[in-house]
């Protein structure tokens, strides 16, 4: 947005008090939570399934830990997930050979081939926010981003 635009798209906006801002960013939360969740179910994920299966698809063979810490999730968590992704035969662990205490979890060959049948959230979302130009796109990822960082608690 150019600053004319931008001025010109804020004065057209109502006012809106910051329980009404938190009550839409839920709603949005669960609204995408949802795309996600039917999204995923047609590949036969959980979503936490997936976000796992997603980071290996951009860097096979990551060592447990990692991935625990890249989902935000404990390492207790991350075994189970993994453990029900090896039932369904799309990961395997195996030795870490940098670490001789830890494993690394990797893709099969089932597991690679589920990427092209499973639709990418990341064009799904791009369609649900075709109401949006990049810009304004950007602009709420900054807004929203210095919003998270100013929430103290």
């Amino acid at each position: 947005m150019t600053d004319q635009s931008t001025i010109q798209f804020f004065t057209e906006v109502p006012e809106t008090s910051i329980a009404e801002v938190f009550e839409l960013l839920d709603q949005t939360a669960k609204n995408l939570r949802r795309i996600r969740r039917l999204t995923v179910r047609e590949s036969g994920l959980t979503p936490p399934q997936y976000q796992v299966l997603s980071m290996l698809w951009d860097r096979d063979e990551m060592p447990l830990k990692d991935l625990a810490s890249a989902c935000n999730c404990t390492r207790a968590t991350i075994t189970g997930l993994i453990d029900g992704l090896e039932r369904k035969g799309l990961v395997s662990r195996k030795p870490n050979p940098d670490d001789r205490r830890s494993l690394l979890a990797a893709l099969t060959d089932e597991g690679r081939a589920l990427q092209r049948h499973t639709p990418a959230l990341e064009k799904i979302y791009e369609q649900c926010c075709a109401g949006l130009t990049s810009q304004e796109f950007r602009h709420l990822g900054l807004l929203l981003s210095r919003l998270n960082e100013s929430l103290i608690f």
